[in-house]
């Protein structure tokens, strides 16, 4: 017989027991108990399976439908990996066909729509910036696989952890399989989506809902950007930045680039300004910017000022989220991830790198390598520094990124890197992901 109401419960729930003696913490048990019971009724028929390629495959994740036409949110290393075909299954068994929608691999954040007609069973979607340290929460998906012996196991749990690489962190037991499913509050609202398992079982990551909230336009709209491998190599999206590249000289922090439609070039800074005071905080070192800027958030307002041929001037510049800038490389301000547009989104060559936007220049440093892009397959490094493309030098992130735009798939290109102080050159092979 399925068991409708399985709930596995954390280590966490041992804290009923030191309720301050006025309250019976088995009573309070039994009403959060009563109160998930209901809570899971209720939103069970919205959790769904999400596998790739066509029925009887082994399901690439999970889901949770949140529209009556059958808009799905789920993770977006699910729907990169399942394609864009998709087999949606029920926890009762039916199967329908859905295709997967726009991708914010960055956040890991994707939807896909079930594409038969009929009115699906659906939940609300909360708002994750109301969460608090502590909230109790559930968490359902399909580990291991859809099953149809079960239905979505239940995981009572709490949250550990708010904004943290911009994500939620909770204790809420989860295995492969559960990427994609929900987590909801104790409104029966979804406030998040799981992505990724942790070191421990009992410590796991979750896509905020208000990330899908701020993309919801661009992911209907079936774009997809970013890159999945931007998180596990510590780069947390909400990261506050100035955009520029500096450098320094006998003069003092010069900035040396400014990136595209970034708040630095749009307050007016330029190549060659020397920074010399951060809301009136002397800077002689880089370090020095950095690491006030990092005290900020993405909005605030610094004031710079800035030595400019003989004089001094000052700027105010609102800083921006890496996740925002990151996109900016090459493409005019479109919103799409590095490499820049060269067309329409089937023939644009991937090159497979992030650059590291504010490094010292010259040149352009890779921050990260995806695996099995043709830069991995090539030999290219994170840490590397390209110096050239085809003969032509680069002297900054943003003028690779120009130079790459002028390539299409099924061409070559050579780079030239700079590795531990040693030259070499590179062919890549451009392809079409």
């Amino acid at each position: 017989m399925r068991d409708l109401h399985r709930i596995i419960l954390p280590l966490s729930c041992l804290a009923l027991l030191a309720l301050p003696s006025f309250a019976d913490p088995l009573k309070v048990l039994k009403e959060r108990e009563k109160k998930v019971k209901a809570i899971v009724t209720r939103v069970m028929p919205s959790v769904v399976a999400v596998i790739g390629g066509g029925r009887g495959q082994s399901a690439a994740g999970s889901g949770v439908i949140i529209s009556e036409d059958g808009l799905i949110m789920t993770a977006g290393h699910v729907t990169d990996a399942a394609g864009k075909e998709l087999t949606i299954i029920f926890p009762d068994g039916r199967n329908v066909k859905g295709k997967s929608l726009g991708i914010n691999r960055t956040r890991d954040a994707g939807l896909a729509q079930i594409t038969e007609e009929g009115k699906w069973p659906h939940v609300r979607m909360g708002d994750s910036a109301k969460a608090k340290l502590g909230d109790w929460v559930v968490a359902m998906g399909h580990p291991g696989g859809y099953d149809l012996q079960r239905s979505p196991p239940i995981r009572l749990g709490r949250i550990l952890s708010l904004g943290e690489m911009g994500m939620l962190g909770t204790d809420c037991t989860l295995i492969g399989g559960d990427s994609g499913g929900p987590l909801f509050n104790l409104e029966g609202e979804v406030i998040g989506i799981h992505s990724s398992i942790g070191g421990s079982l009992a410590e796991n990551r979750h896509v905020p809902s208000a990330v899908f909230s701020k993309d919801w336009e661009r992911m209907l709209a079936d774009e997809r950007w970013g890159n999945l491998g931007a998180m596990s190599s510590g780069i947390d999206p909400d990261r506050p930045m100035l955009g520029v590249q500096m450098s320094e000289e006998d003069e003092g922090v010069v900035i040396s680039g400014l990136l595209p439609n970034s708040p630095a070039q749009r307050s007016g800074l330029r190549e060659g300004d020397i920074i010399l005071e951060v809301d009136n905080m002397k800077t002689e070192q880089m370090s020095e910017v950095v690491d006030y800027v990092s005290t900020r958030k993405a909005g605030d307002e610094v004031e710079l000022l800035v030595l400019r041929g003989e004089d001094e001037r000052r700027f105010s510049v609102k800083l921006a989220r890496w996740e925002d800038l990151a996109g900016e490389l090459g493409r005019g301000g479109r919103g799409r991830e590095f490499p820049p547009d060269a067309g329409p989104q089937e023939d644009r060559p991937q090159l497979g790198v992030v650059l590291d936007a504010e490094a010292e220049s010259p040149g352009a440093k890779i921050h990260e390598v995806m695996e099995g892009s043709p830069a991995s397959t090539a030999g290219v490094l994170a840490g590397d520094i390209v110096t050239a493309i085809d003969g032509d030098e680069v002297a900054s992130a943003q003028e690779m990124a120009r130079l790459f735009s002028k390539f299409s798939a099924g061409e070559k290109l050579e780079i030239t890197i700079s590795r531990e102080g040693e030259e070499k050159k590179l062919k890549i092979d451009l392809v079409v992901p």
